[in-house]
């Protein structure tokens, strides 16, 4: 039975909701404390630390998810897991708690997203492979199952032309959701974006290598959603993903997987891609839509 470390976001939705997948829960518990009541469990695994600055809130997970160990100190884990998850915690500051894991090279899932910073998210990777730490940093709608579903018939659009991709929220913090599912679709190679919204209703039309063009929309004010639409020459495609437990647990498998092979699922470079292309696309709005080139 392989050991991981939950570091962070005790407060926050995901360690509660991989605590659950991992641990299961003690269901009276959980919804006298508005937990998610997440049905998923992921085999061969299960957390046996928690820290979090807010000991009363590691405490609370652990009960409900029957977590043996609640450490003073998030690196007193080191030595006694097999692999970490730093949980976000809404600050985006919850990268900087990975270092020390890195270090030491052990499997290492930075939550969403992975910097707000470029120059961060670039030293974070190279700290990973410096360190032989199997690293990865992703959105879980890249595990998403229609996303799965449209890539598996992917090839009856043709050639993929353009399309469009919208959530709510922030650019940053949770535009990356709707860019991680488009960017799994339609491959790497980003060239340049350009902003033609501004904050809070960003409009981002994406540029790749090859000539095509892709829409990234993110508005703070609009109802909960994931969605996107891809045209190709044979035909369009709708894609919503609305399956949480799904992609929350197929990406959680993807991070055991890693900790078994010590390979990571997928380049690093990607992540720095699309945390390129968002950071940048802030920038963009900040300039009043110019186009800048990654």
């Amino acid at each position: 039975m392989l050991k991981i470390g939950m570091v962070g976001g005790a407060k926050s939705w995901h360690a509660k909701s991989f605590s659950e997948m991992f641990n299961g829960y003690d269901e009276f518990l959980a919804r006298q404390h508005n937990f998610p009541l997440y049905k998923s469990r992921i085999e061969g695994a299960r957390v046996t630390h928690i820290w979090d600055p807010d000991r009363e809130a590691a405490e609370l997970i652990a009960r409900i998810c029957s977590i043996e160990n609640v450490v003073d100190d998030m690196e007193e884990m080191i030595g006694k897991i097999d692999g970490v998850i730093i949980a976000d915690d809404t600050t985006m500051k919850h990268q900087k708690r990975a270092v020390p894991f890195l270090e030491a090279g052990l499997p290492t899932f930075v939550d969403k997203p992975l910097s707000p910073s470029i120059e961060e998210a670039e030293e974070l990777v190279n700290i990973a492979k410096k360190h032989n730490a199997p690293f990865m940093s992703c959105s879980a709608l890249r595990y998403a199952k229609e996303v799965e579903e449209f890539l598996a018939q992917k090839d009856d659009l043709g050639e993929i032309l353009t399309g469009n991709s919208i959530c709510s929220g922030d650019l940053i913090f949770y535009g990356i959701h709707a860019m991680e599912q488009l960017y799994v679709c339609i491959g790497p190679g980003i060239k340049s974006v350009q902003n033609v919204g501004e904050e809070g209703k960003d409009i981002v039309i994406i540029n790749k290598n090859d000539g095509r063009k892709f829409v990234l929309t993110v508005y703070k004010e609009i109802s909960y959603l994931f969605q996107m639409n891809l045209y190709g020459t044979k035909g369009w495609r709708e894609v919503r993903v609305e399956d949480s437990d799904y992609f929350y647990s197929n990406m959680l498998k993807a991070f055991i997987r890693m900790v078994e092979s010590k390979k990571p699922p997928f380049p690093p470079e990607e992540t720095l891609e699309i945390i390129k292309t968002l950071v940048l696309a802030r920038h963009s709005a900040q300039r009043g839509g110019e186009r800048i080139y990654l």
